[in-house]
């Protein structure tokens, strides 16, 4: 110890270089990290009437909140999943719209959002398993007889994906402004945001440190990979005005999926804006009728 102290004394200005860049390779990775994992909860809000909350239990030991309204067994459940920083209320209107033809529907705060525990994010990888959680009580309680269809959100969208793979029962699925992996969507958005490019170290670095933090693996968090695997039709929507998910992003995912599927780009609209377009009721209905799964009221 006495031979370090009389080192940075001779050498100040090294010791200093040293120190200070220790704290950047450190620091920097850990604060992008605490970025990438920030979930921004909005509480949650009383439920409209019709619509009753369920609890949830994730296969990895987290209380999730949903919403459900129960309908006909004999048409499929919906489950809807949101996206970052937002929480099932905002799509409950869309869930409604469901509920009018007789279809269950079950909306789920995933993980750090809302209602549910966590404090966490890892953008639709381990979110996965609260869509699982929701398809899974509607199974028990046999509201699922007739198959399910899942809607996601962004990150909801991934985890929608994910959650539809190798699932028989999955009789389609929604996506819109889904990223394609983990990995690509980090980098696009370093670039997108703080201008930083994709060789940059400071990227794996800091998806290293997330992973450590979160408990995930970000190698596994591939929609390409999950669509491969989902045997249902798949429509993914594009948000026109979206830099964040881009048409190019989400037509790798619809070149992966083997069919039968759909693309619609929603014209003059930004992330998560396709609902309040003025051809989205159509759009949809039109695709859940080709899927074999809207029927008449």
């Amino acid at each position: 110890m006495r031979a370090v102290r009389a080192w940075v004394a001779a050498h100040p200005w090294t010791a200093r270089a040293l120190l200070y860049g220790s704290a950047i390779l450190l620091g920097l990775p850990w604060a992008f990290s605490v970025v990438m994992t920030g979930t921004m909860r909005r509480p949650a809000e009383p439920l409209p009437a019709g619509w009753s909350e369920v609890a949830l239990r994730s296969a990895d030991g987290l209380a999730l909140r949903a919403a459900l309204r129960a309908g006909d067994p004999a048409r499929p459940a919906f489950v809807i999943a949101h996206g970052l920083g937002d929480t099932l209320d905002s799509f409950l209107p869309l869930g409604s719209a469901f509920a009018t033809r007789s279809h269950t529907v079950l909306a789920v705060d995933l993980r750090g959002h809302g209602g549910s525990e966590g404090g966490l994010t890892t953008l639709g990888g381990l979110e996965q398993r609260d869509v699982t959680a929701g398809m899974e009580h509607l199974r028990q309680q046999g509201l699922a007889r007739s198959g399910l269809v899942l809607f996601g959100f962004s990150m909801g969208a991934v985890a929608a994906l994910h959650a539809a793979a190798d699932q028989p029962d999955v009789k389609a699925v929604v996506a819109e402004c889904p990223y394609d992996t983990y990995r690509d969507t980090i980098a696009h958005h370093a670039k997108l945001f703080y201008g930083l490019p994709r060789w940059l170290p400071l990227i794996p670095m800091a998806i290293r440190v997330a992973e450590w933090r979160a408990g995930f693996d970000a190698d596994a968090i591939d929609s390409l990979a999950a669509a491969r695997r989902i045997r249902a039709p798949l429509f993914l929507i594009v948000d026109g005005l979206d830099r964040r998910m881009p048409e190019s992003v989400v037509r790798r995912i619809l070149d992966a999926h083997p069919g039968p599927k759909e693309l619609w780009v929603a014209d003059g609209v930004d992330h998560v804006g396709a609902q309040f377009h003025a051809e989205y009721p159509a759009r949809v209905a039109a695709f859940l009728t080709t899927a074999a799964v809207w029927t008449a009221p």
